[in-house]
């Protein structure tokens, strides 16, 4: 799993309760996470973080917020599908997802509020309640919405999402994290390890 995020943002509003962060990674500011604790929100563990405003002076209020709930893989009625893969390096890239209200498989949610749809990698889902605090709370800089924005996603392994021990409790059985990819069958679209270029 990655380092300590650093972010630099374009403006001074250091009372904001979540940043969007680059490539789906959120900071969220202290006092927002005393009040998910008080909520009870699961499915996330907190990772130092520091956030630079533009007059140039960094803020330690923040922690990036890595989620670790897990609804295992989307069904195949949702419409994702393998396009490409290399079984060595673990790069695939799939399809867009068609039908969101098949995309999780309910039995294999960990039942946590903050959780991953694998190859929706980096999309952060949510339960019905954290949307509605989030609402409620008048959390400007995030937008809730159903997963119809998806597009056709490239992914690696499960370890660059999620934190190692969690990557490798989902991932390792079904092949998302060592080994041979073995989850979904192999198809004529499958390409050897990628080349430079």
């Amino acid at each position: 799993m990655r380092g300590n995020f650093v972010a630099s943002v374009n403006h001074n509003r250091r009372e904001q309760l979540l940043i969007n962060g680059w490539i789906f990674r959120w900071l969220i500011h202290a006092s927002l996470v005393a009040e998910f604790e008080a909520e009870g929100f699961t499915g996330y563990r907190l990772k130092p973080a520091s956030v630079r405003f533009r007059e140039g002076r960094p803020s330690k209020e923040y922690s990036e917020l890595i989620v670790v709930g897990w609804a295992g893989i989307a069904r195949e009625e949702s419409g994702i599908h393998r396009i490409r893969r290399c079984p060595d390096c673990h790069w695939a890239h799939y399809s867009p997802l068609i039908h969101p209200d098949k995309l999780i498989d309910w039995s294999q949610w960990t039942g946590e509020d903050f959780f991953m749809v694998w190859p929706l990698a980096g999309w952060t889902l949510i339960t019905g309640r954290v949307a509605e605090f989030l609402r409620a709370r008048k959390v400007k800089s995030c937008t809730i919405r159903r997963p119809e924005d998806s597009f056709g996603r490239s992914v690696t392994r499960l370890s660059s999402y999620m934190p190692d021990d969690v990557a490798r409790k989902y991932g390792e059985p079904l092949g998302l994290e060592t080994g041979t990819a073995n989850w979904i069958p192999a198809t004529v679209a499958d390409v050897g390890p990628l080349q430079g270029g």
